[in-house]
């Protein structure tokens, strides 16, 4: 695990890289075809990130911001998506945020998060991190576009605070028995630049990872 001290981007990059990947798979398409497996997968992701954030010492407040988030925007990257397959079923069911929180109002409660976490003299670089990598992942809440003003200029502050998504040799892959890949097919396409050159993070993953993911997401 790397140190939060010395490297809090790669840090949080690496607690939550399964989660980062699952959202992109699921923003290019990729179907549940088994909603109560995913569920538990996801479930697992989100529980293992606490585990981690914890041993790395983050405080309580700043572990609950960052799972808040990770949940809001799995929620929301389920429930959008144009198709209603096993796993919109099993999200209408049981949302993450319900789950864990005790909460239906993530799409309002986590933008309340990041303007109080904003205005913080001294607030929890990771925390930031872990907001700004959700909304370059797209998330909207109640300003459902991506382009609503009041969400570009919120992502604009957190751009300016935190360092760019770097993507590093030792940030983990997911792995699936039975399944090998090769690092050199896993392919970067770019951070998206909107207006005032914010950052939007997207990945278009090769063959190898995508039946690697397709399998996670089932």
């Amino acid at each position: 695990m790397t140190n939060k001290a010395t490297n809090p981007a790669n840090t949080i990059d690496s607690v939550f890289a399964d989660t980062w990947l699952t959202v992109c798979q699921l923003k290019n398409g990729v179907p549940i075809e088994n909603g109560l497996a995913f569920y538990q997968r996801v479930c697992e992701q989100i529980d293992t990130a606490r585990q981690q954030l914890q041993e790395l010492g983050y405080s309580t407040a700043a572990i609950e911001h960052m799972l808040y988030a990770q949940c809001a925007l799995l929620d929301e990257s389920v429930m959008n998506r144009n198709i209603q397959d096993a796993g919109y079923e099993q999200w209408l069911k049981s949302p993450l945020q319900a789950t864990y929180f005790n909460t239906l109002e993530a799409g309002a409660k986590l933008w309340d998060r990041i303007a109080n976490v904003l205005h913080e003299t001294n607030a929890e670089k990771a925390v930031l991190i872990c907001f700004h990598r959700v909304l370059a992942l797209g998330f909207t809440g109640q300003y459902r576009s991506s382009q609503d003003q009041h969400r570009t200029q919120v992502l604009k502050q957190l751009t300016q605070r935190v360092p760019a998504y770097a993507l590093t040799a030792h940030l983990p892959l997911t792995k699936t028995p039975g399944l090998s890949f090769n690092r050199r097919h896993w392919y970067w396409l770019s951070w998206v630049l909107g207006g005032a050159a914010l950052f939007a993070l997207w990945w278009y993953l090769s063959n190898s990872l995508q039946q690697q993911l397709q399998q996670l997401l089932h």
